[in-house]
């Protein structure tokens, strides 16, 4: 049987690839197919970790892998060596106190912690303590506010990471503001990788 794992490069202010976010893929259509009954973070690690290995996947990069609230508190990740995954905390998952203890532990054992997709709100300033990088979608937040979630995040050590970034002005509008961190289409497309299981 064929599986499939996809990955979208992030880069650096310089264009260099640092990073990997790895994507669900159930064939070789390069979109998310929800499949019923299946959990995508844990296809993607079977697959990554497993079938296709981990290193052909990330040629050695760090993989940001999307985990839901469910995951976090299992405490899976802990089964992953810390300097080869980044955690992106999904923006369905509510900062409760389990996930907010869940964080901090992960952040004393020294994973990089990312919230995805983030639009502020004050109940995400406690989870926030815990945070290394904040991912902003470009084709949600618009005009200004993409500089102005900057401002409202006390933590200076946080790097943010402009996602969905589909234009040079895109790009450009994110390296003036001080973004650390690029991902999207003006760059590239996920890619496709396959292994047999």
């Amino acid at each position: 049987m064929d599986v499939y794992v996809a990955r979208q490069a992030i880069f650096n202010i310089n264009k260099e690839v640092i990073a990997y976010e790895l994507l669900f893929r159930n064939s070789n259509i390069n979109k998310f197919i929800a499949i019923e009954n299946s959990n995508p973070t844990l296809n993607v690690i079977r697959n990554s970790f497993s079938v296709i290995g981990f290193d052909k996947v990330t040629e050695g990069k760090r993989a940001f892998i999307n985990f839901d609230g469910e995951l976090i508190k299992l405490g899976l990740i802990e089964a992953f060596p810390k300097d080869c995954i980044a955690i992106e905390v999904l923006e369905t998952v509510n900062p409760d106190s389990t996930i907010i203890e869940c964080c901090r532990r992960l952040k004393e054992k020294g994973y990089i912690i990312a919230l995805d997709d983030f639009e502020y709100n004050k109940e995400f300033d406690e989870l926030i303590k815990y945070v290394d990088i904040i991912k902003v979608d470009f084709l949600l937040t618009k005009g200004k506010e993409r500089k102005e979630i900057m401002y409202r995040i006390k933590n200076k050590n946080i790097k943010f990471l402009a996602e969905k970034v589909e234009t040079e002005e895109d790009y450009k509008e994110a390296v003036g503001y001080g973004y650390s961190y690029f991902q999207g289409y003006f760059f590239c497309k996920p890619v496709i990788i396959s292994g047999k299981d």
